[in-house]
């Protein structure tokens, strides 16, 4: 495969200068924490812990606030310098009671004398960091190559020039997360939803060889819709008259609740002078029911109500009651002598509260739509040449912080060097086929390697799909199927009720004459919970391959959508519509028998009370496009996959049963943050290795242990790369698939960025995923791949980019190469299916919106008896049922 040399832009930008020493430096932290540099040009850190966790940056910044101030000013003099997440920086070392760490409880209440598990009352661990201590020469011996350092001290020293760059814009935009910040100007309201879009920008310090870069991209988020609570509540119900807003629907208060519970509100109150307000920012604790005018309370002399009361202390402030009929809400906590409980048309809700919760599904089109750029806008915008929000670029250069730090930073970004690959040809049954755009078309092949589908049955859930859209579907169905090769007999047809999936999925089950190659049904367009039990029965129940339709679909569905249906079909039976000719691979298999693992971890949402999925998929076939999957059960947002030995065991035995002793594994691991590379070299890669000893001791084997290569791809990172050169862009202005860079090298491992797929709409970017704050990432986002070890290339990085590009195009059920290589790609869409392994009968749905206290409270055991295996009936589990 031949590849040819291009150039692009990128959205990093040069750090030209820095001072030689840190006093400049650490004066800016003096100014910032008070502290006391004495001329020493060292900063101390430590590591900063809650109990219970604090999700919440400004409430985790008063709790250390008032430890330095209030709880231990003695320990803590100077004070030091907060990063709003995990480290505190100081000029000196601190004396703690523990030698290297202490402990200390902090109330933020009134009552300082207030016991850990009280509202409000919080006990911080404060640890010295592996790091240590962070020197100048570190960051000047990091940047510098040929020269190393510890990966712990680069990453605190890395950290502590971020929250130097993020400092100036997060002052003057308070809506942030830390890392990127956010601005009204321009922004979408989502109707009826209580939420808003808005824009801004993510910006991040990394080191690379030779060079510290900031690396800026444009960002989205979802904000809760500010305004008059009332108002707020009547655009999620969908309703337009407050007089109707009581809430004596359980189901009305419960949306309501859910949406508002935890928001900052403000609200006036009588002031010290006589007919003077004030402004005080609660938070709402919970929605109370109305009419809240009739709600009763004690005064000090009488009991009376809300309404009553606003004689005396509503008309006080100038405010009588519109709507005394509607809900209130509570701004006290649970521990509080009395309630405090205010009409929700006296409180506005606070602008700028980022929305951490799943979008609701009718929203993410218009998150789709407002997040998404041309290429080209969307480089003018990060360089400052739009005019809505001004990039940070234009304003770093008026940052007292980046000059005191004794930095310059370059306003035009980097243009680098790279190469685009020759994608792999495709191979069907007759012909070959050159992928165009990272795209080709099935139309009118057949598959290479097509199964029968001799026994099945069409089960119909869906009222509005009728007999005659019903038997078009299936005609068109098996026609198309017949047509690219398979042997499809004709199914057997049942209908039945979404209210009793698994007693009618059964009696088709009973009626077929044979045993079932697979089940196909029809669902109702809104049906997450019908298929959610049909994929239990069929996973978990029975081992039976199911395809679940929608009917939104069926009723507009094309050539094209029967044929990626059928592809599916196909693939899940254990066949191959068509195969990329892979030189890499194919010479790895020559020199040895190879296998090729991937592994992911997938997390559950903020707050959730929910154990995170790992999962582990192995091919074992020589073209390593057949793969079997394995997953489990771990504790919440653990990165690491514990015991990772016992799954890559299982599969190395399994593998050996269709192909023989693997020589050979490469393992790509998905997910992984620059934080935990170092502990996924140290654990995980020995995880590895421990299996192979197992079972080579378990075989008595003596031929030598396999060798692995272990590779980490992240495609959620904000590095983009733009055409600057013409044989490198497509129509839409993205860079076309095949894109390789490596001079952006991390001074930490050897890395590079590869683009395997083509962009559909664009280029969208958008904050967070669509369990956290929005939707997906950019359409044309490449995967960055660091190789932490390697035995089988000699390090030999444009092999590994080959394999890599050839691997992103053996996703099955696509006719298009993917983002990052196929295993990866598996093992994420086999983490997505754990709410599918737990019986809906069972009160633990796994995508559920139950709330943790935190997460030390945490018992993954009900979990993992709960979390069910995929069933062996007929080696089911070794098809690729996930697809």
């Amino acid at each position: 495969m031949a590849s040819i040399d291009v150039s692009v832009i990128t959205n990093s930008f040069r750090i030209t200068r820095q001072a030689p020493s840190f006093t400049p430096f650490i004066s800016r932290l003096s100014r910032l924490g008070n502290l006391d540099s004495q001329r020493k040009n060292t900063i101390n850190t430590m590591f900063v812990t809650f109990n219970p966790d604090l999700p919440i940056a400004a409430k985790r910044e008063r709790v250390i606030h008032r430890l330095q101030t209030s709880i231990a000013p003695h320990v803590f003099h100077p004070r030091g310098v907060y990063d709003s997440r995990r480290l505190l920086y100081l000029s000196h070392q601190l004396n703690l009671p523990g030698g290297g760490s202490g402990r200390f409880t902090v109330s933020l209440g009134d009552n300082p004398n207030a016991q850990l598990g009280a509202r409000g009352v919080f006990e911080v661990l404060i640890a010295r960091t592996a790091g240590g201590t962070i020197r100048p020469s570190d960051l000047n011996r990091l940047i510098v190559a040929g020269q190393t350092v510890d990966r712990d001290t680069a990453a605190t020293a890395t950290n502590l020039l971020q929250l130097l760059i993020r400092q100036s814009s997060n002052e003057v935009n308070p809506t942030n997360n830390g890392r990127a910040f956010f601005s009204p100007e321009g922004k979408k309201i989502i109707e009826n939803s209580g939420i808003e879009l808005w824009r801004g920008f993510f910006h991040s310090v990394r080191p690379t060889i030779g060079q510290m870069i900031v690396t800026i991209d444009t960002s989205m988020a979802a904000i809760y819709e500010s305004g008059q609570v009332l108002s707020v509540a009547m655009k999620i119900l969908g309703g337009n008259v407050a007089r109707d807003l009581s809430l004596s629907d359980d189901r009305q208060l419960h949306k309501v609740q859910t949406h508002l519970k935890g928001r900052l509100v403000k609200f006036r109150t009588p002031g010290e002078r006589k007919n003077s307000t004030k402004e005080r920012t609660k938070t709402i604790y919970e929605i109370v029911k109305g009419p809240i005018g009739r709600y009763p309370f004690n005064t000090r002399d009488k009991a009376t109500t809300i309404q009553a009361s606003s004689l005396i202390f509503f008309l006080s402030i100038g405010i009588t009651l519109r709507y005394p009929n509607s809900f209130g809400v509570r701004l006290s906590g649970s521990n509080a002598p009395f309630a405090v409980i205010v009409p929700a048309e006296l409180c506005d809700v606070i602008p700028g509260q980022l929305y951490k919760k799943r979008l609701p599904s009718a929203a993410t089109s218009d998150a789709v739509t407002f997040a998404t750029l041309r290429p080209r806008d969307r480089l003018r915008t990060i360089t400052g040449g739009a005019h809505n929000i001004p990039s940070p670029i234009t304003t770093y250069c008026t940052s007292e912080y980046i000059r005191d730090a004794g930095m310059d930073i370059e306003t035009k970004p980097l243009i680098l060097d790279a190469k685009l690959l020759e994608p792999p040809r495709i191979r069907f049954q007759d012909q070959e086929v050159v992928p165009r755009d990272g795209s080709w078309n099935v139309v009118n092949q057949k598959f290479r390697s097509a199964k029968a589908l001799r026994s099945w049955a069409v089960v119909n859930l869906s009222a509005s799909i009728g007999d005659e859209l019903q038997n078009r579907t299936i005609a068109g169905e098996t026609l198309k199927t017949y047509l690219l090769g398979m042997f499809v007999a004709d199914p057997m047809i049942w209908r039945g009720e979404g209210h009793a999936v698994e007693k009618t999925l059964d009696a088709a089950l009973r009626n077929l004459p044979n045993a079932a190659d697979m089940i196909m049904v029809l669902l109702p367009s809104s049906a997450e919970e019908i298929k959610i039990r049909v994929k239990y029965w069929g996973d978990i129940k029975r081992g039976i391959c199911t395809s679940c339709l929608r009917e939104s679909k069926v009723q507009r569905a094309n050539d094209q959508y029967y044929n990626n249906v059928a592809i599916k079909l196909n693939a899940r039976l254990g066949g191959q519509y068509a195969l990329p000719r892979t030189i890499v691979l194919d010479g790895l298999q020559k020199q040895g028998i190879t296998m090729i693992i991937g592994a992911d971890v997938a997390h559950p949402g903020p707050g959730l009370s929910r154990p995170s999925i790992a999962s582990v998929v192995f091919s074992w076939d020589r073209d390593a496009s057949q793969y079997i999957a394995l997953s489990a059960v771990q504790a919440p947002r653990t990165e690491i996959i514990p015991q990772l030995d016992k799954p890559v065991a299982l599969a190395i035995h399994t593998f050996k049963l269709q192909a023989g002793l693997p020589q050979r594994i490469v393992f790509y691991r998905d997910g992984v943050s620059e934080g935990e590379m170092k502990k996924v070299q140290e654990e995980e890669i020995k995880a590895v290795k421990d299996a192979c000893k197992t079972v080579w001791a378990d075989l008595r084997e003596t031929r030598p242990l396999p060798k692995l290569t272990f590779i980490v791809v992240v495609k959620r990172h904000h590095t983009v790369f733009f055409p600057n050169d013409s044989r490198v862009g497509d129509s839409k202005g993205n860079c076309l698939p095949g894109l390789v860079v490596d001079q952006l090298k991390s001074p930490l491992g050897s890395d590079f960025y590869l683009q395997s797929h083509a962009a559909i709409q664009g280029s969208k970017n958008i904050c967070q995923s669509l369990t956290l704050l929005s939707i997906n990432p950019p359409a044309a986002r490449s995967g960055h791949y660091t190789v932490l070890h390697d035995e089988n290339f000699n390090m030999d990085l444009p092999s590994i980019q080959r394999l890599s590009f050839e691997l992103c195009h053996v996703y099955a059920k696509a006719t298009r190469s993917v983002s990052i290589p196929a295993p990866v790609y598996y093992a994420d869409l086999v983490c997505g299916r754990g709410k599918y392994h737990i019986d809906p009968s069972l009160d633990m749905d796994i995508d559920g919106s139950t709330t943790s206290g935190g997460s030390g409270t945490f018992d993954l055991g009900p979990w993992e008896r709960a979390y069910r295996p995929v069933n062996k009936n007929a080696h089911f589990d070794k098809t690729m049922y996930f697809l």
